[in-house]
């Protein structure tokens, strides 16, 4: 079994960028993650205008594991296998 069978390809759109992504998951999911990611990333775009896109991501990235680490703390998060 190679590491794409069973996954469907899902086009969603991060900060005007197209990405393909590549997931198990469904597409509505994923279509979801993906407009909460480009939510977050434009709301930290709106407040630090002259810092990176790579930055921005960087911040976004943390926030993110910052918030699940808390979630998986309470008992509300499982740890999920890739």
């Amino acid at each position: 079994m190679t590491a794409n069978e069973g996954k469907r390809r899902v086009v969603i759109e991060i900060l005007g960028e197209e990405y393909i992504i590549r997931s198990s998951s469904s597409s509505e999911h994923v279509q979801e993650v993906g407009k909460y990611v480009d939510r977050l990333m434009n709301e930290l775009r709106e407040k630090y205008p002259a810092m990176s896109i790579q930055k921005i991501a960087i911040l976004a990235s943390l926030n993110l594991a910052s918030d699940l680490l808390l979630l998986r703390k309470q008992g509300k998060g499982k740890r999920r296998k890739r």
